[in-house]
């Protein structure tokens, strides 16, 4: 007997091979695209800390790179705000379409990164007002932004079950520490190198492998 019907296909088997096809490509649509994310921070580290080490004059004599102070650090500034606003919009808009705990899930973690770096020349004008030295101020800028996008990387593979995310959050929070340990401008040699060229090692893998994997079934 013909499983088919008017008005269409009644087959139990065929109606969930259909399901999970539809629910497979509106995730794809949805993840993230970890080409832009990790490549977006890549540029931003390697190319803002680079021009950093370059700039800082070493112990033995000036800097490799005359660049005056104030270009440096607005570039600097720049480049990570606009890394943070990339994260921050194409995680609200990949949420977008989706509803319940997953779509406020999306939507919180990217005002996280927005509210991070909103702050964060907050916390470093307040250490300067109260009296800093220009050497702490240049070693607290890169530090803080090393743990906000430690912890949040962390923060967001705990909330969306992405391991190597984990490990990404884990590297950037290590490598902040131990740059910080050798000074200035080791520091900043450490976190374009390892930093920034660890998001950019892990943009490449991603590119090579093609978007990312579709959020597991547990997202709801």
């Amino acid at each position: 007997m013909s499983a088919d019907r008017p008005g269409g296909t009644t087959d139990p088997a065929a109606q969930l091979r259909l399901a999970a096809e539809q629910q497979a490509r509106t995730r794809r649509a949805l993840a993230p695209d970890e080409r832009l994310l990790f490549g977006a921070w890549g540029i931003a580290w390697f190319v803002g800390f680079g021009v950093m080490w370059l700039a800082t004059p070493l112990r033995d004599g000036g800097p490799i790179v005359a660049v005056p102070g104030l270009a440096v650090g607005l570039l600097f500034f720049v480049l990570l705000v606009t890394a943070g606003v990339v994260t921050a919009v194409h995680s609200v808009r990949a949420g977008r379409g989706v509803t319940g705990a997953s779509a406020r899930t999306g939507a919180m973690y990217g005002w996280g990164w927005f509210l991070g770096f909103a702050m964060l020349p907050c916390i470093v004008l307040s250490a300067q007002r109260l009296g800093a030295s220009p050497e702490t101020l240049a070693l607290l800028w890169p530090a803080v932004s090393g743990l906000i996008v430690g912890l949040l990387y962390v923060g967001g593979a705990a909330a969306f079950d992405e391991p190597l995310q984990f490990g990404i959050g884990a590297w950037i929070i290590v490598t902040t520490g131990a740059g910080c340990l050798l000074g200035l401008p080791g520091l900043y040699l450490v976190m374009g190198l390892a930093g920034g060229g660890g998001f950019l090692a892990t943009a490449a893998w991603f590119a090579l492998r093609g978007r990312g994997r579709a959020p597991s079934d547990g997202r709801t």
